[in-house]
């Protein structure tokens, strides 16, 4: 009996085993479930907060976001530190216009510590236009309040995302799509009054708003270093169908008070990109009313 007993003991222990054996697998199977696998979390910094709502179109709430700067004064203004390098060489991407808008890109760039850090050009893909400043070419920075470059600037917003988080890339397409739709739909109402401002001869006063002028077909002349009025008659423009482009941004010191002034804004800090653009454009269109 004594013996009999025994072996079943030895026989329970050895089924004992045998199940954990077997179920060492599932256990491991539960551990790696791919689900797991894709929650992926970046942290991401902009240096605007423009740019950072471009980011949040793209990945929602699924990731950190996060921002440098509001206002473009402070942006050109920045001196950064030990601290600050730091603290952005430890995020996952760090995402900047790519142009003279912030004049310290650059060299901030080259002292970040490579290796972990992704560096996001939104400007890459973009046909940038030059203009003249204090008789220098440089590259016009503000490409994101045109139509077509700000759409490419959002592509490669998603394009950095899915390549850190490939597998949620078609989350990111889908969101991608809807922005772009978000904004062609936006634009929509404004497609007729926007033909109808091919009437009009465009007299801009710098070369801020060159990118959304040409998205638009403005037919825009850049005033040069005449009166306004002398350049009127120089160019024999006709004053019923004459616009001046202002950036409301900016103190103007010429009295422009006889002519029909549209003021447009070449950067917001608090306003999304998408919002800029159908702020200037409604602008732009409202020309139309005034004169029906």
């Amino acid at each position: 009996m004594k013996k009999i007993t025994f072996i079943m003991i030895i026989i329970t222990i050895a089924f004992s085993l045998g199940i954990s054996v077997f179920s060492s697998p599932l256990l491991a199977n539960t551990e790696n479930n791919p689900k797991d696998a894709r929650d992926k979390y970046l942290n991401i910094i902009t240096v605007n907060k423009p740019q950072y709502k471009m980011v949040k179109k793209i990945v929602k709430d699924k990731h950190n976001v996060e921002y440098m700067f509001t206002d473009e004064k402070d942006i050109n203004e920045f001196k950064y530190t030990r601290e600050v390098i730091q603290n952005v060489s430890n995020m996952d991407l760090f995402i900047y216009s790519g142009t003279n808008f912030e004049p310290w890109a650059n060299s901030f760039i080259d002292e970040l510590k490579k290796g972990k850090i992704g560096i996001i050009n939104l400007s890459r893909g973009i046909r940038l236009l030059n203009y003249d400043v204090n008789a220098v070419s440089k590259e016009n920075p503000y490409y994101f309040e045109g139509l077509e470059a700000y759409k490419v600037a959002l592509y490669n917003v998603k394009a950095a995302i899915q390549d850190r988080d490939p597998e949620n890339r078609d989350y990111y397409e889908e969101n991608y799509k809807n922005a772009v739709k978000e904004l062609d739909d936006n634009i929509k109402p404004y497609e007729k009054k926007i033909k109808s401002l091919s009437d009009y001869t465009f007299v801009a006063l710098n070369n801020n708003f060159d990118y959304l002028s040409k998205d638009l077909g403005l037919n825009v002349i850049r005033l040069d270093n005449h009166e306004i009025s002398e350049f009127i008659k120089l160019n024999n423009l006709d004053e019923k169908k004459l616009v001046i482009l202002k950036d409301g941004t900016e103190k103007e010191a010429m009295d422009l008070s006889k002519y029909k002034v549209v003021d447009l804004w070449k950067y917001d800090g608090n306003m999304s990109f998408d919002d800029l653009i159908l702020y200037n454009i409604k602008e732009l269109t409202d020309i139309i009313i005034q004169n029906s």
